[in-house]
């Protein structure tokens, strides 16, 4: 895919920035039309910092520079792009630190915190992650996220007592001492051995040239943060031409029939079939999100839920929710149950098909849902009983699979062990409501 529209943004405005940058996520370099790709074949085409170079220049048209103000100066934002790796168990880790601005031993010495270089440079930033493959030009590198990040709350106190330590050590002309152990998540790492060693003040031994960076680590609880949530529409314009719902719809569209092998080789993603969260991490790939959480989904409050069938199209297992507390049930109503509040939710069913023997495994529907009426009737009848059981001393006997064409209850929890007090004080194993398999079936042939 190619982005053709060239530096459509508003430089005063950081919502406008961050849309615009927003538009690389699952794409590369090489896909903006006014990149010379005959850089792809240099000498240069893996040397460190390229990337960041040719985004600011060929995408932002930014000339690079080392200025002590923001890159984008009218908006306050400062634009940092970092490498990223993929692990084995699909989990996305910091390749390196983020290097922010060279160190001034001479000036420093005279600023304050309040009003450093460092503060009004990077207050502000916005973070492009890409993910870094051995072997590939950085013109093919896939960008993973893009985010707004900013110093601040408790952050923003640790980073201050860091800087402060760091330009304490250098009015103490302490400069060549200085070491990324000394402090916590701001360091002053080694920056360029080209240029040899600097002058410092107040002491005549001089110190190599160094800058102030986030440490790997601190990268990692970043993207951490980052990962927790993403927007699946990248691009706002979209929503101006169909809705919500139908774009959702059509990013699973192309994976109609194919197997998880196919869609991961599609996706180019390398997933860890072992782990118990497989088919969501899948089902988010397929939306863009490398994220845990969806946001769009997050602020509308949409449970998204896998479904796996046999091979006759039952669905592998019932489908559970939270385990409840007997006491609690006791004094709830209907309408102020837990139960109550799960199902009114809008769910997004993904949908997967075994074949035969189980291995051979396809993508074969997704949907909005949400319980209709009547059977949110049926449930409440569940619930009713449940309560009235509870209440009566009889948790031992609530309501069966067989009894109920909706929703049964039945123990989850990790072993026999794993109890919970009854009205009556007796520990019994933790239970739960579930949405019969049969019924579940009956909703994914509807729709």
């Amino acid at each position: 895919m190619y982005i053709t529209k060239k530096y459509d943004y508003d430089k005063k405005d950081v919502q406008s920035i961050y849309d615009y940058a927003s538009r690389l996520v699952n794409h590369t370099l090489g896909g903006i039309r006014n990149m010379p790709m005959t850089l792809s074949d240099s000498p240069a085409r893996n040397a460190k910092g390229k990337f960041g170079q040719f985004l600011e220049k060929y995408y932002f048209g930014i000339d690079n520079n080392s200025d002590s103000e923001p890159d984008f100066k009218e908006a306050g934002l400062e634009l940092k792009s970092t490498a990223i790796k993929e692990l084995k168990d699909g989990r996305i880790s910091a390749k390196e630190r983020i290097v922010l601005n060279i160190i001034n031993y001479e000036t420093i010495i005279h600023e304050r915190w309040e009003s450093s270089h460092l503060l009004s440079k990077n207050e502000l930033i916005m973070l492009i992650m890409y993910l870094y493959e051995e072997d590939k030009c950085f013109l093919d590198y896939i960008v993973r996220f893009v985010a707004l990040w900013k110093i601040e709350g408790e952050d923003k106190e640790i980073i201050r007592q860091d800087w402060e330590y760091i330009v304490k050590k250098i009015r103490a002309g302490k400069a060549h001492e200085l070491s990324e152990g000394d402090t916590f998540y701001l360091g002053a790492c080694r920056k360029g051995w080209k240029e040899g060693l600097r002058k410092q003040p107040n002491s005549d031994i001089k110190a190599p040239q160094r800058a102030f960076s986030f440490k790997t680590k601190y990268v990692n609880s970043i993207i951490k943060k980052i990962e927790d949530s993403e927007n699946t529409i990248k691009d706002v314009s979209e929503l101006k031409e169909k809705s919500f719902e139908s774009i959702i719809i059509e990013k699973f569209a192309p994976y109609v029939d194919l197997n998880v092998e196919d869609i991961e080789r599609e996706l180019g993603s390398h997933l860890n079939r072992k782990s118990k969260s497989y088919y969501a991490m899948l089902a988010r790939r397929i939306l863009g999100v490398t994220a845990k959480k969806i946001a769009e989904f997050e602020k509308a409050d949409v449970s998204m839920k896998i479904i796996r069938l046999k091979h006759n199209g039952m669905p592998k297992e019932d489908m559970s929710f939270p385990y409840f507390r007997y006491k609690e049930i006791s004094g709830q109503s209907w309408e102020d149950s837990d139960f109550y509040y799960q199902l009114e939710k809008k769910f997004f069913f993904v949908v997967f098909q075994m074949g035969k023997d189980e291995k051979y495994i396809r993508f074969k529907k997704a949907f909005f849902w949400n319980m209709p009426f009547d059977d949110l009737k049926e449930s409440k009848k569940v619930w009713l009983l449940t309560k009235r059981q509870i209440v009566s001393g009889n948790a031992e006997y609530l309501p069966k699979k067989s009894e109920n064409r909706v929703s049964h209850v039945r123990p989850h929890a990790r072993d026999s062990s794993d109890t919970i007090e009854t009205c009556d004080g007796k520990m019994l194993v933790k239970k739960c409501f579930w949405l019969n398999s049969g019924y579940l079936k009956e909703q994914i042939e509807r729709n």
